[in-house]
């Protein structure tokens, strides 16, 4: 019972988020009502449909770079490693969690290829 609550616990979560098993596959692009600038390492968006504004700290902000250049989640995961002291798992955790969270706010779509 443990198990079939866990696999449904993880389908729901693969349903509304990032397919982990799909990283080569799935680019990520800003919504067409998102705005966004860089300064100074931090990007300012602004989401044109509800007026909110978001912003980005330097890891989002090279995640949000990689997405304006529809880059495969692989792609830029290595971005992050390249760019970042952190461990590949660390900053797989870090991307999966912020892109989840742009996706659920409305800022970023998901496209498989």
């Amino acid at each position: 019972m443990a198990d079939q609550m866990e696999e449904t616990i993880s389908e729901l979560v693969t349903a509304s988020g990032i397919d982990l098993t799909q990283l080569d596959r799935t680019l990520l692009r800003p919504s067409p009502d998102v705005q966004g600038t860089t300064m100074d390492g931090e990007t300012v968006l602004l989401d044109l449909s509800s007026g909110r504004y978001y912003t980005l700290n330097r890891l989002g902000s090279v995640i949000w770079e990689q997405c304006m250049k529809r880059q495969t989640l692989s792609a830029i995961h290595a971005v992050l490693c390249e760019r970042f002291e952190v461990g590949a798992e660390q900053a797989l955790d870090d991307m999966v969690a912020l892109a989840n969270e742009l996706i659920q706010e409305g800022l970023l779509q998901q496209e498989r290829r």
